[in-house]
């Protein structure tokens, strides 16, 4: 779990694109990417060798051809890759918490 994730200046060079094209990409949904702080881009490096290799306009179309179902699962995993910091010490707080109190 201790995937880097690639920065915009990374990602540009790698791509050979400019930044505005990227943000551009990305904002129409032809790129993936993980907002960190609600601002902050970053990107998974096999994605980008995906991308890099099929072309930006075929992501476009794989992308589209995807249902609703995987979408929401992609959703789903990257919610718990990006928090399960936070989702298992609220478990162990609950169950410290309920050994505290209800256990005599």
């Amino acid at each position: 779990m201790s995937e880097k994730l690639l920065n915009v200046k990374e990602v540009c060079r790698y791509l050979d694109i400019s930044e505005d094209d990227l943000r551009n990409l990305v904002e129409k949904g032809e790129i993936p990417a993980y907002r960190l702080g609600g601002t902050i881009l970053r990107f998974r490096k096999g994605q980008i060798d995906i991308i890099k290799s099929q072309g930006i306009t075929k992501v476009e179309k794989r992308e589209s051809s995807s249902g609703p179902v995987n979408q929401r699962w992609e959703k789903i995993k990257d919610f718990l890759y990006f928090n399960d910091f936070y989702i298992i010490s609220a478990i162990i707080s609950i169950v410290l918490l309920i050994v505290i109190f209800f256990v005599k």
